[in-house]
């Protein structure tokens, strides 16, 4: 007898003998943990989270969204937002919020601010449940209309420099569009949206290895580095366009991006597409029958094997576990990132409707962030762990604003300060490099002699570190401590711009850059001066801001924003450890689909869970074992949930037949199984 046969045999047999449909239920619930299909990266998580707590998301989301959108709040640094009319690149005004609490380069004075944290505010506020209808009319001040560019980009005036920056704004403004149709400007900013991304994909013809593309050159930018990446978040944004235009010129590119992604050997995941590329595979498999490898790009952005070594922490750093969290994996410098954290569990979560195989993995790997994702806020830690508690325990009472990451290694970086020019002249750049940076010229006799203070805290580790440009490598350019000057960073000969040395002690240091031999006039650029120092009883929970003083405080709310995602994908259910996950709620592009939730037992031992169905009453099918567990239930039911396993409830009307069509489960027209 075939599977699907034998199981229809025991529903039959199940809706005239209650007993054996308890029976029933643990076979079910047994069995799908033979169709499940591992996924590397999350085997090498826990199962159960140790020191698990579950932070409520859905009330972080809510209480991030109050303290952000109130313009009457008092206090340093607040109110955190403000009104740009400055219509700089449309003819709206609009809201503006920091990248950081007490941001020094976006401020109400400065009157600059990133897409990324204000449509993501918007966005999360939306997935959390709240009205942000009036705020979503306002995040076209991002959209660049008034220099014909026609794209939702991340600063005014940007003409293309980072693929992951100048796309990530499109991604979460059609999001925000899905969620907010009637907005009469939404449909126009869309068509440019697709079409000009369409184009940029075009003219690359295949060859993605660049760092961005210059919208005003239309020509690739390439910077060292290349965010090949761009593909995984054109396929998702063509994609989204055939699904609501019908036009077949969209769809043609998403099947070219997927395409290139399958063949693609060298994992190209830089920052924050490749979410967008794995769930744009699961849905495109589940709607059109291709088997483009999703599991592949999911291991993308977990697996940490690319160029940049980015990915999913698979550690626990000193007692603190920070599996499934997302970022720098660099050894020595690994880094997890609350945006990338947040972001890449929401986006992903629906691969497992259209490829349940991936569910119980998908499912573990949720649980996993779910839980170690309070690490990112302040009630987290104790102060001396932690750059920024002073603020957040004075003006944020329910710590709802995240740093922006967790450091393995905890560092400071210290600047000096006092700047003199002993021998020739100085001037301070004015790039959006955060580091110090300074064009030093040399004298009539080709000489430069620099000095300056730096305060350094005492650690457990202190590296004196210069980036030195536009020099030549004959030329005899030293770094040094005063008073220390036998042992040097000497750039005469060496190739590389970037070098560091090692600094015995702490204390006030006077830092020398002398240079000899130069012509007269000759200028050098130092990029970065800095001392790193290591912090004791590591980890740390900080950020870059106050490092490289961008800000006064480390808590991030372009991170923060993105909690709305834990917030509409997670409940708690009766038994501490086992999620609900609702699959639907975070797609980038909201389908006909019936409440759904999925369920992760992560426990040595079967476990019953009690879960409330509403007053309507309602069938019940698990979606990885493909069978109807009920014909017909409302009010509260209970199933068991076999150790280590996963199931996926389904609740279509119960007066609906479902029957499959076309290899899908459907009930009234909407699927309920996509490989029943």
């Amino acid at each position: 007898m075939r599977k699907r046969d034998f199981l229809t045999f025991l529903i039959r047999l199940t809706s005239s003998n209650p007993k054996v449909y308890i029976s029933l239920t643990v076979f079910l619930l047994a069995s799908s943990l033979a169709m499940s299909q591992h996924l590397p990266s999350i085997t090498k998580m826990p199962d159960f989270p140790p020191n698990y707590e579950m932070r409520d998301w859905k009330k972080t989301a809510r209480d991030f969204d109050f303290l952000v959108f109130d313009s009457k709040r008092n206090g340093d640094f607040l109110p955190l937002i403000w009104t740009d009319k400055s219509r700089k690149v449309n003819d709206f005004e609009g809201f503006a919020i920091p990248s950081y609490v007490g941001d020094l380069r976006q401020n109400a004075k400065t009157n600059t601010h990133e897409a990324i944290t204000g449509i993501a505010a918007v966005l999360g506020g939306t997935l959390a449940g709240l009205d942000k209808s009036e705020y979503a009319t306002m995040i076209p001040i991002h959209y660049h209309k008034k220099n014909k560019l026609g794209l939702y980009l991340n600063q005014a005036g940007t003409r293309g420099d980072s693929f992951w920056y100048d796309l990530l704004p499109s991604l979460l403004f059609v999001q925000v569009f899905d969620r907010h149709p009637g907005i009469k400007e939404f449909q126009e900013q869309f068509n440019s949206t697709a079409d000009k991304w369409l184009a940029i994909f075009r003219k690359l013809d295949g060859n993605f290895n660049h760092t961005g593309y210059d919208f005003y050159e239309e020509s690739s930018v390439d910077r060292g580095w290349n965010e090949a990446d761009v593909v995984t978040g054109i396929a998702c944004l063509q994609y989204y366009a055939w699904q609501k235009t019908g036009i077949r010129k969209y769809l043609e590119a998403c099947e070219m991006a997927l395409e290139w992604m399958d063949r693609r050997v060298e994992n190209p995941f830089y920052e924050s597409l490749v979410p967008y590329g794995a769930y744009t595979s699961a849905r495109f498999n589940a709607t059109h029958g291709t088997s483009y490898d999703t599991a592949k790009f999911i291991e993308w952005v977990l697996a940490g094997d690319n160029p940049r070594k980015w990915g999913a922490m698979l550690e626990t750093w000193n007692q603190t576990p920070v599996h499934g969290l997302i970022g720098s994996v660099y050894p020595q410098y690994e880094y997890a990132f609350c945006m990338n954290s947040f972001q890449a569990v929401g986006i992903m979560a629906p691969i497992a409707r259209y490829e349940d195989k991936y569910a119980r993995d998908l499912a573990k790997w949720i649980l996993n962030v779910a839980a170690n994702g309070r690490y990112f806020y302040p009630d987290a830690w104790p102060a001396k762990n932690q750059s920024s508690f002073e603020w957040a325990s004075n003006n944020d009472p329910n710590f709802c604003i995240p740093y922006e990451g967790i450091r393995k290694l905890g560092k400071t970086r210290d600047y000096p300060s006092n700047d003199q020019m002993k021998k020739g002249a100085i001037k301070l750049g004015h790039s959006t490099n955060p580091d110090k940076d300074m064009i030093l010229t040399a004298n009539e006799k080709g000489s430069i002699h620099y000095e300056g203070t730096i305060e350094v805290p005492s650690g457990t580790s202190h590296t004196l570190i210069a980036v030195v440009n536009h020099r030549s490598v004959e030329n005899d350019t030293r770094v040094f401590i005063k008073g220390e000057n036998k042992h040097a960073i000497q750039f005469k000969n060496q190739r590389s711009d970037i070098l560091k040395m090692p600094i015995q002690s702490s204390g006030r240091k006077q830092v020398v850059i002398q240079a000899e031999g130069l012509p007269p006039n000759e200028v050098i650029q130092v990029k970065d001066l800095v001392i790193e120092t290591g912090l004791e009883n590591p980890p740390h929970v900080g950020g870059d801001a106050v490092d490289h003083e961008w800000g006064n405080t480390d808590l991030a709310l372009y991170g923060g924003s993105y909690a709305g995602f834990l917030g509409a994908l997670i409940e708690t259910t009766n038994v501490r450890g086992i999620l609900a996950i609702n699959p639907v709620a975070t797609e980038v592009m909201l389908p006909d689909a019936y409440p759904t939730r999925l369920f992760f037992n992560p426990f040595e031992k079967p476990h019953t869970v009690n879960w409330n169905l509403g007053t309507n009453p309602v069938q019940v099918y698990d979606a990885i074992n493909n069978t109807k567990v009920k014909d017909s239930a409302a009010g509260f039911i209970s199933f068991e949930i076999a150790p280590k396993n996963a199931v996926m409830l389904v609740f279509p009307p119960a007066e609906k037949p479902m029957k499959i069509i076309n290899s899908k489960l459907i009930c009234d027209g909407i699927v309920v199984d996509f490989k029943p």
